[in-house]
């Protein structure tokens, strides 16, 4: 029997890209899926809009209505939770401004098979080209920042080998139940924004799972369609959040050189980019930084 996969799914704001992801769901290959679909309290027609496509559409869906916005990492656990409670095998973390081929999970469970892995991502390219936007990733060892492999580049087949990575985003990642009862959710604090890294980071470097891309298995992503690309909000809990990451994750030289290597880049690179405003938020915000893992060690003393 074909083992069960929860895909849970976070929405916010996400009407405009909802009708393509429940559609190229339901001409997947592989059919033994529930969709948790996990709304934080969208102010667009986001909940109705779901409810209208999981009566059109054949496929299991479960709608879960959270009476706020809990961010991207609870809602996620909300989501998570309820899939290993309905006793699914798999957990597949799934963005909703994806657009799937129709056998994507049937070759990501081919790749998880064959390399007895214990998570599995798809080769992703930026929506509507044939330009990567994901290859599996990695860690950069002198900023601390992570990086996705191949992005920005047209895709002639140079990164068409399954490989064995150390990072990758959670916009599309299969999952092994087991993984969550060893690594645990993912850390709320984050809100957005490094909760996947942090996840990835403990689940690999901690409890030493295995994390592989398989290019075969193929989505196009249209990044940034709820929060907005280098918004006000994308800018505070980006650097925010880097601060906390590195503190919690990192040795303490280690963090102490990111830190202080990622802050310079603000203060010195980014007051070029930057607006004035958003600069001065992003120095605020690497402040707050500091605050977070400073209540995240009280509350965990």
């Amino acid at each position: 029997m074909s083992r069960k996969i929860g895909i849970v799914t976070v929405l916010y704001n996400s009407e405009p890209v909802l009708e393509e992801f429940f559609q190229t769901l339901d001409i997947q290959s592989y059919k033994n899926f529930v969709l948790y679909v996990v709304d934080n309290k969208s102010s667009d027609n986001s909940l109705n809009f779901s409810k209208t496509l999981a009566n059109k559409y054949q496929f299991e869906t479960a709608i879960i209505e959270n009476n706020k916005n809990y961010g991207v990492a609870k809602g996620n656990n909300i989501g998570i939770r309820r899939a290993i409670e309905d006793n699914c095998d798999l957990i597949l973390l799934s963005n909703n401004d994806i657009a799937l081929d129709k056998d994507t999970i049937d070759k990501l469970l081919t790749g998880l098979d064959l390399h007895n892995a214990d998570m599995v991502v798809p080769k992703i390219y930026i929506y509507g080209t044939n330009q990567l936007w994901a290859a599996g990733g990695g860690f950069i060892k002198r900023s601390g920042l992570t990086v996705h492999y191949g992005q920005g580049e047209t895709d002639n087949g140079q990164l068409d080998s399954d490989n064995r990575v150390d990072y990758a985003p959670t916009c599309f990642m299969l999952i092994k139940k087991e993984v969550f009862e060893t690594v645990g959710l993912m850390d709320e604090n984050y809100f957005v924004y490094y909760d996947d890294t942090d996840f990835v980071h403990r689940a690999l470097k901690k409890y030493n799972k295995s994390l592989w891309y398989v290019p075969d298995s193929k989505i196009s992503h249209n990044e940034s369609s709820s929060t907005g690309k280098m918004s006000d909000f994308s800018v505070k809990f980006l650097w925010r959040n880097l601060v906390y990451f590195a503190l919690k994750n990192y040795n303490p030289f280690y963090a102490a050189y990111v830190i202080l290597y990622n802050f310079l880049y603000i203060l010195i690179v980014l007051f070029f980019r930057y607006s004035f405003h958003q600069w001065n938020l992003a120095l605020k915000s690497y402040k707050e930084g500091f605050k977070l893992y400073l209540n995240h060690k009280r509350s965990h003393s």
